[in-house]
């Protein structure tokens, strides 16, 4: 009977750092442009609910609300097209979100598309000192997709930056029944530091050893 209490309470804080590293969702929204993409299906932004209607038009506070906070299946589509010059402005849908508070590199992303059609689209970390560190992706059969911003850690120092502020999202195609990237939620969530997987394989090693010490008893 100790040993499963003691086993029990090895596994309960190994799992306490996993656990901790919580999803935070956008919760405001900055620059919005609907783009001009031929082709498109509105003029204006436009989106639609996963398991309602869609494409349909949608006015500036449903565009900005349907990407915020946790995933529900209510998006907004941003169109666009590839092959932007270097140095031009983008000419896709584009929207801007924050988080309440500056983020560092020591960050996981998470960017949640409704559909599967193999969408595309163009990042935009805005850095404290107004700069920027880009990349594109095309999502694969999940609807969310994660990126380790350690990676770009190095060129954030480059451009004279310390944190991000904020994540702005653009349209890279014109894919899909609602025709372009289905934005539904954005994420940020720390990366587990290597104490937390120290903790954690301290407490498989108390459970071995229990285990052990149980069988030549």
């Amino acid at each position: 009977m100790r040993f499963h209490r003691l086993a029990a309470c090895a596994t309960a804080l190994a799992m306490l750092p996993l656990a901790a590293e919580a999803q935070s969702f956008a919760t405001t929204t900055f620059t919005l442009l609907p783009g001009s993409i031929a082709g498109a299906d509105f003029p204006g932004s436009y989106g639609g609910d996963i398991a309602g209607a869609y494409p349909v038009a949608l006015g500036d506070a449903a565009a900005r609300a349907a990407v915020l906070g946790a995933p529900d299946g209510k998006f907004l589509t941003l169109p666009g097209q590839g092959g932007t010059p270097a140095g031009e402005a983008f000419p896709g849908a584009y929207i801007e979100v924050g988080f309440g508070s500056n983020f560092g590199p020591d960050t996981i992303l998470s960017i949640f598309e409704s559909g599967a059609n193999g969408e595309s689209a163009h990042v935009f970390l805005w850095s404290d000192n107004g700069g920027n560190v880009q990349f594109e992706f095309t999502r694969g059969a999940s609807d969310e997709t994660s990126f380790d911003l350690s990676a770009y850690a190095g060129t954030l120092a480059l451009i004279g930056g310390t944190s991000f502020t904020k994540v702005g999202i653009g349209g890279l195609d014109l894919n899909g029944a609602s025709k372009g990237f289905d934005l539904d939620a954005v994420s940020i969530s720390a990366v587990s530091e290597p104490e937390s997987y120290a903790l954690m394989f301290a407490g498989f090693a108390v459970v071995g050893w229990m285990a052990r010490r149980r069988r030549a008893t």
